[in-house]
């Protein structure tokens, strides 16, 4: 089980985004030679020094303050990634530059992953691709030829298949949730109150202790007193607006019209689909009578 898996098992749930807080969208990014960015010669050579996967954690961990891996659980799943990309460049004996290379694309790839909590898993895509060709082509400045045709497309597929296969894992990782607060406003309808004197309300009632306290000292007046709000509540009859009447009148006369167009429609096709039955009966009866007339006709003619 990778650490990458153990974190998610392990893993709280989201931080949510403060509310007021700019969320960076989905944008392009242009890709550029990134050699000896990340990792530097005398960090390669103290890679090059490590002889199993816990002394490459530590070395790694000095480089980019990352030595709490163990029980940050973001930095550990970051390790994670680090290490493996280090421990493939070494299978596919890459060299000091191309370790280095490989692992800034990586890293950067990642960068612009987690820079924003909406999905960009193509826009991320693109600039892989884009480093990847600035280090397969040469071009100078603008590209190096550091990379064959077949060591560009074993990275691509590594990429592909560790990487983008658990994009959406690394975004819920590293990502905050991010929540959508949407408020509405009609015109001409007066805003609805905020719920704050409602609570207000609530907290002015007092507590069952201090009612039973009340109708031991003064039981006549914990009776009346609650009763008497409720009743006008209930009572006052509500006043319309002028808008909301001008608005229910328009309503009604529109509906109106419609019900009236609509019945006279009806009146139309029930009157049409009489006159067609009458038509089709009346076919009907004049071919039982042509068809008598010609049987008595011939019945004459044999006689």
């Amino acid at each position: 089980m990778s650490f990458l898996e153990v974190a998610l098992a392990n893993m709280p749930a989201p931080t949510e985004s403060t509310p007021g807080t700019k969320i960076i969208q989905p944008r392009r990014h242009k890709g550029r030679v990134v050699v000896w960015e990340d990792l530097s010669v005398n960090h390669m050579d103290a890679i090059d020094q490590a002889t199993t996967p816990d002394e490459l954690r530590s070395i790694l961990g000095q480089i980019f303050g990352m030595s709490d891996h163990r029980d940050n659980l973001k930095n550990g799943v970051l390790m994670d990634l680090f290490v493996y990309t280090i421990l493939h460049a070494r299978r596919q004996g890459f060299n000091k530059e191309q370790t280095s290379a490989f692992f800034s694309i990586v890293k950067r790839t990642h960068a612009v992953c987690v820079e924003t909590p909406f999905g960009n898993v193509q826009e991320c895509y693109n600039y892989f691709t884009e480093l990847l060709l600035c280090h397969g082509t040469k071009r100078p400045p603008f590209s190096v030829d550091l990379f064959d045709a077949d060591q560009v497309r074993n990275i691509t597929d590594y990429v592909v298949n560790t990487y983008f296969r658990h994009f959406k894992l690394y975004k819920y990782v590293f990502t905050p949730k991010v929540q959508l607060d949407l408020t509405m406003k009609y015109v001409g309808i007066p805003e609805t109150p905020q719920p704050e004197e409602e609570e207000q309300k609530e907290e002015e009632q007092p507590g069952p202790d201090a009612e039973a306290a009340e109708q031991q000292e003064e039981p006549q007046e914990v009776e009346v007193a609650p009763t008497e709000p409720e009743k006008t509540e209930e009572t006052e009859p509500e006043v319309e607006s002028p808008r909301k009447k001008e608005l229910r009148s328009l309503i009604q006369s529109q509906l109106a019209s419609q019900v009236k167009e609509l019945r006279q429609s009806v009146d139309e096709q029930l009157k049409i689909n009489d006159q067609v039955l009458t038509q089709k009966l009346a076919s009907l009866g004049e071919g039982d009578s042509s068809k008598g007339g010609r049987t008595s006709s011939r019945g004459g003619k044999r006689k």
